[in-house]
Protein backbone atom coordinates (compact mmCIF):
# COMPACT_ATOMS: atom_id res chain seq x y z
CA UNK A 1 0.00 0.00 0.00
CA UNK A 2 1.63 3.44 -0.85
CA UNK A 3 2.72 5.84 1.72
CA UNK A 4 0.56 8.91 2.57
CA UNK A 5 1.77 11.93 4.40
CA UNK A 6 -0.85 14.71 4.94
CA UNK A 7 -0.11 18.60 5.71
CA UNK A 8 -2.61 20.98 6.93
CA UNK A 9 -2.87 24.36 6.87
CA UNK A 10 0.14 24.79 4.20
CA UNK A 11 1.75 28.20 2.32
CA UNK A 12 3.29 27.77 -0.64
CA UNK A 13 6.56 29.62 -1.70
CA UNK A 14 9.10 29.89 -4.58
CA UNK A 15 11.78 31.36 -3.07
CA UNK A 16 10.72 35.42 -2.59
CA UNK A 17 7.51 34.16 -5.00
CA UNK A 18 4.73 33.88 -3.01
CA UNK A 19 2.02 31.83 -5.01
CA UNK A 20 -0.77 30.62 -2.35
CA UNK A 21 -1.83 28.28 0.11
CA UNK A 22 -3.76 25.27 0.56
CA UNK A 23 -6.16 23.32 3.33
CA UNK A 24 -4.33 20.34 2.80
CA UNK A 25 -1.58 18.74 0.85
CA UNK A 26 -1.15 15.07 0.05
CA UNK A 27 1.96 13.28 -0.87
CA UNK A 28 1.53 9.94 -1.99
CA UNK A 29 4.70 7.53 -2.31
CA UNK A 30 5.02 5.79 -5.81
CA UNK A 31 5.34 2.15 -5.19
CA UNK A 32 7.89 -0.30 -6.42
CA UNK A 33 6.25 -2.79 -9.10
CA UNK A 34 9.01 -5.56 -9.41
CA UNK A 35 11.89 -3.65 -10.87
CA UNK A 36 9.17 -0.47 -11.75
CA UNK A 37 9.39 2.17 -9.78
CA UNK A 38 5.95 4.23 -9.62
CA UNK A 39 5.68 7.95 -10.05
CA UNK A 40 4.62 9.87 -6.70
CA UNK A 41 1.26 11.94 -6.34
CA UNK A 42 0.61 14.88 -4.80
CA UNK A 43 -3.26 16.41 -4.47
CA UNK A 44 -3.76 20.00 -3.13
CA UNK A 45 -6.66 20.15 -1.14
CA UNK A 46 -8.70 23.80 -1.37
CA UNK A 47 -5.72 25.37 -3.08
CA UNK A 48 -5.78 29.28 -3.33
CA UNK A 49 -3.47 30.92 -5.72
CA UNK A 50 -2.24 34.45 -5.56
CA UNK A 51 -2.78 34.69 -8.94
CA UNK A 52 -3.55 31.60 -11.12
CA UNK A 53 -2.97 28.14 -11.41
CA UNK A 54 -0.92 28.77 -14.17
CA UNK A 55 1.67 30.28 -12.03
CA UNK A 56 1.88 27.68 -10.68
CA UNK A 57 2.20 25.29 -13.08
CA UNK A 58 5.28 26.84 -14.72
CA UNK A 59 7.26 26.64 -11.63
CA UNK A 60 9.82 23.70 -11.06
CA UNK A 61 9.77 23.00 -7.22
CA UNK A 62 7.81 24.72 -4.12
CA UNK A 63 8.37 25.12 -0.92
CA UNK A 64 5.75 24.50 1.57
CA UNK A 65 5.64 25.91 5.36
CA UNK A 66 2.86 24.54 7.77
CA UNK A 67 1.49 26.73 10.94
CA UNK A 68 4.17 24.91 13.27
CA UNK A 69 7.21 25.97 11.29
CA UNK A 70 7.89 22.99 9.68
CA UNK A 71 9.23 23.38 5.81
CA UNK A 72 9.13 21.04 3.24
CA UNK A 73 10.55 20.73 -0.63
CA UNK A 74 8.68 19.38 -3.79
CA UNK A 75 11.05 18.59 -6.38
CA UNK A 76 10.97 18.50 -10.02
CA UNK A 77 6.69 18.88 -9.83
CA UNK A 78 4.43 19.08 -12.29
CA UNK A 79 0.53 19.30 -12.54
CA UNK A 80 -1.01 16.68 -14.37
CA UNK A 81 -5.04 17.09 -13.39
CA UNK A 82 -6.84 20.10 -13.18
CA UNK A 83 -10.40 19.18 -13.69
CA UNK A 84 -11.65 19.57 -10.01
CA UNK A 85 -10.61 22.85 -8.43
CA UNK A 86 -10.51 21.75 -5.35
CA UNK A 87 -8.35 18.77 -5.45
CA UNK A 88 -5.45 19.95 -7.66
CA UNK A 89 -3.18 16.45 -8.85
CA UNK A 90 0.31 16.44 -10.01
CA UNK A 91 3.13 14.34 -10.03
CA UNK A 92 6.67 14.78 -8.55
CA UNK A 93 10.24 13.69 -7.77
CA UNK A 94 10.67 13.89 -4.22
CA UNK A 95 8.94 15.14 -1.04
CA UNK A 96 11.44 15.72 1.90
CA UNK A 97 12.05 17.85 4.84
CA UNK A 98 14.04 21.09 3.33
CA UNK A 99 16.82 20.32 5.87
CA UNK A 100 16.92 16.89 5.21
CA UNK A 101 17.50 18.05 1.60
CA UNK A 102 20.26 21.10 2.30
CA UNK A 103 21.88 22.44 -0.20
CA UNK A 104 25.39 21.31 -1.58
CA UNK A 105 28.45 24.20 -1.86
CA UNK A 106 29.57 26.07 -4.73
CA UNK A 107 33.01 25.60 -5.76
CA UNK A 108 33.96 23.30 -2.38
CA UNK A 109 36.21 19.94 -1.64
CA UNK A 110 35.73 17.73 1.14
CA UNK A 111 38.34 17.98 4.15
CA UNK A 112 39.24 21.64 3.40
CA UNK A 113 39.03 24.57 5.67
CA UNK A 114 35.88 26.47 5.03
CA UNK A 115 34.74 29.96 6.05
CA UNK A 116 31.63 29.60 7.40
CA UNK A 117 30.21 26.39 9.09
CA UNK A 118 27.04 24.12 7.81
CA UNK A 119 25.71 24.56 11.11
CA UNK A 120 25.41 28.35 10.33
CA UNK A 121 24.31 28.20 6.76
CA UNK A 122 21.71 26.03 7.90
CA UNK A 123 20.76 28.93 10.90
CA UNK A 124 21.07 31.58 8.51
CA UNK A 125 18.67 29.97 6.13
CA UNK A 126 16.44 29.28 8.68
CA UNK A 127 16.39 33.67 9.32
CA UNK A 128 16.11 34.23 5.49
CA UNK A 129 12.97 32.02 5.41
CA UNK A 130 11.38 33.05 8.23
CA UNK A 131 12.12 36.49 7.45
CA UNK A 132 9.87 35.87 3.87
CA UNK A 133 7.28 34.34 6.15
CA UNK A 134 6.77 37.16 8.36
CA UNK A 135 6.66 39.95 5.57
CA UNK A 136 4.37 37.81 3.67
CA UNK A 137 2.14 37.69 7.38
CA UNK A 138 2.26 41.00 7.85
CA UNK A 139 4.32 41.12 10.78
CA UNK A 140 7.16 42.52 11.63
CA UNK A 141 11.02 41.00 10.98
CA UNK A 142 12.67 39.53 14.29
CA UNK A 143 15.69 41.09 14.38
CA UNK A 144 16.65 39.37 17.03
CA UNK A 145 17.04 36.17 14.83
CA UNK A 146 18.90 37.77 12.10
CA UNK A 147 21.15 39.93 14.16
CA UNK A 148 22.60 36.27 16.11
CA UNK A 149 22.72 35.11 12.48
CA UNK A 150 24.56 37.80 11.58
CA UNK A 151 27.01 37.92 14.75
CA UNK A 152 27.94 33.83 13.97
CA UNK A 153 28.71 34.85 10.57
CA UNK A 154 31.25 37.51 11.58
CA UNK A 155 32.46 35.02 13.87
CA UNK A 156 33.47 32.49 11.84
CA UNK A 157 34.74 35.02 8.95
CA UNK A 158 37.24 36.63 11.90
CA UNK A 159 37.68 33.15 12.42
CA UNK A 160 38.67 31.86 9.39
CA UNK A 161 39.62 34.67 7.40
CA UNK A 162 41.94 32.64 4.90
CA UNK A 163 39.70 29.77 4.46
CA UNK A 164 38.23 28.70 1.18
CA UNK A 165 34.38 30.82 1.15
CA UNK A 166 31.87 28.02 0.81
CA UNK A 167 29.15 29.60 -1.16
CA UNK A 168 25.61 27.80 -1.45
CA UNK A 169 24.35 26.41 -4.00
CA UNK A 170 20.65 25.44 -4.13
CA UNK A 171 20.34 23.21 -7.66
CA UNK A 172 16.57 22.34 -6.32
CA UNK A 173 15.53 25.71 -6.12
CA UNK A 174 14.50 27.76 -9.46
CA UNK A 175 14.19 30.64 -7.08
CA UNK A 176 17.31 31.26 -5.84
CA UNK A 177 16.76 33.88 -3.46
CA UNK A 178 16.83 32.24 -0.19
CA UNK A 179 21.04 31.29 -0.75
CA UNK A 180 21.32 34.26 -2.64
CA UNK A 181 21.10 36.69 0.39
CA UNK A 182 23.48 34.40 2.67
CA UNK A 183 25.96 34.24 0.00
CA UNK A 184 25.87 38.04 -0.45
CA UNK A 185 26.04 38.49 3.49
CA UNK A 186 29.37 36.59 3.24
CA UNK A 187 31.31 38.06 0.19
CA UNK A 188 30.16 41.51 1.70
CA UNK A 189 31.76 39.87 5.29
CA UNK A 190 35.23 38.87 3.46
CA UNK A 191 35.14 42.35 1.73
CA UNK A 192 34.32 44.06 5.10
CA UNK A 193 37.14 42.63 6.54
CA UNK A 194 39.61 43.70 4.12
CA UNK A 195 38.04 46.82 5.00
CA UNK A 196 39.12 46.74 8.35
CA UNK A 197 35.67 47.54 9.52
CA UNK A 198 34.88 46.91 13.38
CA UNK A 199 33.00 44.60 14.43
CA UNK A 200 30.25 46.60 15.30
CA UNK A 201 30.29 47.80 11.50
CA UNK A 202 30.61 43.95 10.28
CA UNK A 203 27.30 43.02 12.46
CA UNK A 204 25.28 46.02 10.92
CA UNK A 205 26.62 44.72 7.61
CA UNK A 206 25.92 41.31 7.99
CA UNK A 207 21.94 42.20 8.73
CA UNK A 208 21.78 44.62 5.59
CA UNK A 209 23.23 42.15 3.25
CA UNK A 210 21.02 39.34 4.82
CA UNK A 211 18.05 41.14 4.10
CA UNK A 212 19.21 43.68 1.10
CA UNK A 213 15.99 41.89 -1.12
CA UNK A 214 13.42 41.36 1.47
CA UNK A 215 11.34 44.54 -0.87
CA UNK A 216 10.97 41.85 -3.93
CA UNK A 217 8.27 40.73 -1.38
CA UNK A 218 6.17 43.39 -2.56
CA UNK A 219 6.81 42.70 -6.60
CA UNK A 220 3.95 40.98 -8.09
CA UNK A 221 4.66 37.89 -9.23
CA UNK A 222 4.14 38.01 -13.16
CA UNK A 223 6.81 40.21 -12.82
CA UNK A 224 9.25 38.48 -10.73
CA UNK A 225 8.72 35.37 -12.89
CA UNK A 226 7.91 36.43 -16.33
CA UNK A 227 9.54 34.42 -19.15
CA UNK A 228 10.93 36.84 -21.36
CA UNK A 229 11.99 41.14 -21.33
CA UNK A 230 9.83 43.26 -18.70
CA UNK A 231 8.03 45.57 -20.38
CA UNK A 232 8.93 49.42 -19.35
CA UNK A 233 6.12 49.40 -16.80
CA UNK A 234 6.95 46.03 -15.42
CA UNK A 235 10.66 46.98 -15.15
CA UNK A 236 9.71 50.19 -13.13
CA UNK A 237 8.04 48.58 -10.84
CA UNK A 238 10.95 45.96 -10.44
CA UNK A 239 13.22 48.97 -10.01
CA UNK A 240 11.41 49.77 -6.73
CA UNK A 241 12.05 46.91 -4.88
CA UNK A 242 15.14 48.47 -3.12
CA UNK A 243 13.05 51.19 -2.02
CA UNK A 244 10.20 48.37 -0.67
CA UNK A 245 12.65 46.80 1.20
CA UNK A 246 13.89 49.77 2.91
CA UNK A 247 10.12 50.58 3.90
CA UNK A 248 9.70 47.03 5.12
CA UNK A 249 13.08 47.54 7.48
CA UNK A 250 12.19 51.10 8.76
CA UNK A 251 9.34 49.29 10.29
CA UNK A 252 11.34 46.89 11.92
CA UNK A 253 12.72 48.45 15.37
CA UNK A 254 16.69 46.77 16.48
CA UNK A 255 17.46 47.59 12.43
CA UNK A 256 20.03 50.49 12.01
CA UNK A 257 19.89 53.02 9.52
CA UNK A 258 22.98 51.66 7.89
CA UNK A 259 21.84 48.30 7.67
CA UNK A 260 18.72 49.95 6.14
CA UNK A 261 20.79 51.43 3.18
CA UNK A 262 22.08 48.23 2.43
CA UNK A 263 17.87 47.35 0.97
CA UNK A 264 17.94 51.00 -0.46
CA UNK A 265 21.40 51.65 -2.18
CA UNK A 266 22.25 48.04 -3.46
CA UNK A 267 21.22 48.74 -7.07
CA UNK A 268 23.21 52.10 -6.96
CA UNK A 269 26.01 52.79 -9.65
CA UNK A 270 29.24 54.42 -8.72
CA UNK A 271 29.33 56.48 -11.86
CA UNK A 272 25.81 57.37 -11.42
CA UNK A 273 22.73 56.18 -13.80
CA UNK A 274 21.73 53.48 -10.53
CA UNK A 275 17.99 53.09 -8.60
CA UNK A 276 16.20 53.90 -7.14
CA UNK A 277 17.68 57.32 -6.48
CA UNK A 278 20.79 57.79 -9.35
CA UNK A 279 22.94 58.29 -6.64
CA UNK A 280 27.09 58.78 -7.37
CA UNK A 281 30.31 58.32 -5.18
CA UNK A 282 30.57 58.45 -1.82
CA UNK A 283 26.67 59.92 -1.95
CA UNK A 284 26.20 55.80 -1.44
CA UNK A 285 26.94 54.58 1.74
CA UNK A 286 29.93 52.33 2.01
CA UNK A 287 27.86 49.17 3.10
CA UNK A 288 25.46 49.77 0.14
CA UNK A 289 28.75 49.87 -2.26
CA UNK A 290 29.77 46.87 -0.96
CA UNK A 291 26.53 44.88 -0.92
CA UNK A 292 26.76 46.26 -4.72
CA UNK A 293 30.01 44.39 -5.11
CA UNK A 294 28.67 41.08 -3.53
CA UNK A 295 25.45 40.85 -5.25
CA UNK A 296 26.69 40.82 -8.88
CA UNK A 297 29.23 38.53 -7.76
CA UNK A 298 26.81 35.91 -6.83
CA UNK A 299 24.49 36.58 -9.40
CA UNK A 300 26.99 35.98 -12.00
CA UNK A 301 28.16 32.77 -10.23
CA UNK A 302 24.67 31.11 -9.85
CA UNK A 303 22.84 28.79 -12.41
CA UNK A 304 19.69 31.33 -13.57
CA UNK A 305 16.65 29.65 -16.29
CA UNK A 306 18.03 31.89 -18.71
CA UNK A 307 22.23 31.03 -18.65
CA UNK A 308 24.31 29.02 -16.27
CA UNK A 309 26.46 30.01 -14.02
CA UNK A 310 30.05 31.64 -15.03
CA UNK A 311 32.98 30.45 -13.24
CA UNK A 312 34.69 32.64 -10.52
CA UNK A 313 37.41 33.64 -13.13
CA UNK A 314 34.42 35.13 -15.75
CA UNK A 315 32.51 36.55 -12.93
CA UNK A 316 35.58 38.39 -11.76
CA UNK A 317 36.56 39.69 -15.16
CA UNK A 318 32.99 41.03 -15.48
CA UNK A 319 33.45 42.99 -12.16
CA UNK A 320 36.77 44.45 -13.03
CA UNK A 321 35.44 45.39 -16.58
CA UNK A 322 33.08 47.81 -14.55
CA UNK A 323 35.63 49.09 -11.83
CA UNK A 324 35.23 52.80 -12.98
CA UNK A 325 31.26 52.84 -13.94
CA UNK A 326 29.25 50.68 -11.57
CA UNK A 327 31.51 49.84 -8.33
CA UNK A 328 33.58 51.72 -6.08
CA UNK A 329 37.11 51.14 -6.95
CA UNK A 330 38.01 51.07 -3.55
CA UNK A 331 35.39 48.35 -2.80
CA UNK A 332 36.55 46.50 -5.75
CA UNK A 333 39.81 46.57 -4.95
CA UNK A 334 39.36 45.07 -1.64
CA UNK A 335 37.27 42.18 -3.00
CA UNK A 336 40.24 41.48 -5.07
CA UNK A 337 42.66 41.37 -2.60
CA UNK A 338 40.25 38.99 -0.50
CA UNK A 339 39.12 37.03 -3.77
CA UNK A 340 41.89 37.52 -6.12
CA UNK A 341 40.84 36.40 -9.69
CA UNK A 342 41.00 32.89 -8.84
CA UNK A 343 39.24 32.78 -5.46
CA UNK A 344 39.50 29.97 -3.27
CA UNK A 345 37.73 26.51 -4.07
CA UNK A 346 37.90 27.64 -7.50
CA UNK A 347 39.39 24.75 -9.81
CA UNK A 348 42.40 26.51 -12.20
CA UNK A 349 44.34 25.05 -14.94
CA UNK A 350 48.44 25.27 -14.85
CA UNK A 351 50.96 25.33 -17.79
CA UNK A 352 52.63 21.98 -17.14
CA UNK A 353 48.55 20.71 -18.02
CA UNK A 354 47.59 19.84 -14.75
CA UNK A 355 44.45 21.13 -12.37
CA UNK A 356 44.66 22.44 -9.09
CA UNK A 357 42.56 23.93 -6.08
CA UNK A 358 43.10 27.46 -5.20
CA UNK A 359 43.59 27.39 -1.45
CA UNK A 360 44.24 31.33 -0.59
CA UNK A 361 44.75 34.26 -2.13
CA UNK A 362 48.38 36.11 -1.82
CA UNK A 363 47.48 39.69 -1.01
CA UNK A 364 50.76 40.73 -2.79
CA UNK A 365 50.12 38.37 -6.40
CA UNK A 366 46.16 38.27 -7.40
CA UNK A 367 47.63 35.51 -9.90
CA UNK A 368 50.09 33.67 -8.05
CA UNK A 369 47.57 32.22 -5.02
CA UNK A 370 48.74 29.27 -2.77
CA UNK A 371 47.34 25.97 -4.58
CA UNK A 372 46.64 22.37 -4.03
CA UNK A 373 47.11 20.18 -7.32
CA UNK A 374 44.41 17.50 -7.50
CA UNK A 375 45.06 16.02 -10.68
CA UNK A 376 48.08 15.57 -13.56
CA UNK A 377 48.60 16.61 -17.20
CA UNK A 378 46.96 13.11 -18.07
CA UNK A 379 43.45 14.22 -15.96
CA UNK A 380 44.69 11.39 -13.58
CA UNK A 381 43.54 12.54 -9.76
CA UNK A 382 46.53 12.98 -6.87
CA UNK A 383 46.27 10.68 -4.07
CA UNK A 384 48.87 12.66 -2.42
CA UNK A 385 47.94 16.86 -2.38
CA UNK A 386 51.13 18.68 -1.66
CA UNK A 387 50.22 22.60 -0.87
CA UNK A 388 52.22 24.75 -3.98
CA UNK A 389 52.38 28.74 -3.17
CA UNK A 390 52.84 29.81 -7.13
CA UNK A 391 55.09 33.09 -5.35
CA UNK A 392 57.84 30.57 -5.18
CA UNK A 393 57.59 28.62 -8.05
CA UNK A 394 58.49 30.86 -11.44
CA UNK A 395 58.26 27.98 -14.00
CA UNK A 396 54.48 27.12 -12.63
CA UNK A 397 51.64 29.25 -13.17
CA UNK A 398 47.78 29.46 -13.58
CA UNK A 399 46.52 29.68 -17.45
CA UNK A 400 42.86 29.73 -16.97
CA UNK A 401 39.96 27.76 -15.03
CA UNK A 402 39.89 24.30 -15.24
CA UNK A 403 36.53 22.51 -16.14
CA UNK A 404 36.05 19.44 -13.64
CA UNK A 405 34.15 17.72 -16.34
CA UNK A 406 36.29 17.66 -18.40
CA UNK A 407 39.43 16.87 -16.40
CA UNK A 408 37.58 13.12 -14.45
CA UNK A 409 37.10 14.78 -11.47
CA UNK A 410 34.33 15.00 -9.63
CA UNK A 411 33.17 17.19 -6.26
CA UNK A 412 33.35 14.52 -3.99
CA UNK A 413 37.08 13.46 -5.68
CA UNK A 414 38.20 17.36 -5.09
Amino acid sequence: MAQTTKLSDVTIFTGYSYIGSCKEFVWIQGDRIGSKQMPSRFIFRGLVCEYDVEALMIRKDLYLRTKDGKEYIVSDFQITDISDAENVGGVARNFDLLFEKFPELKSITTGEKVIITKKTQVQAFKSVSDVIHQVKAGHGIDVKQTDEVSKKLVDEVLQQPDAIMNLMDIKSFDDYTFTHNINVATISLLIGLALNLSREEMNDLGIGALLHDVGKLKIPLSILNKDGKLTDQEFMEMKSHPTYGYEILSKSKGISERARMVALQHHEKFQGGGYPRRLKGIEISLFGRICAVADVYDALTTDRPYRVAMTPYEAMKILTSGMDNHFDPKVLGAFIRKFSLYPAGSLVALNDGSVALVLKNNPSSVIRPVIKIVADSAGRRMKERVEVNLLEYKDLFITGPADPSKMNITASDK
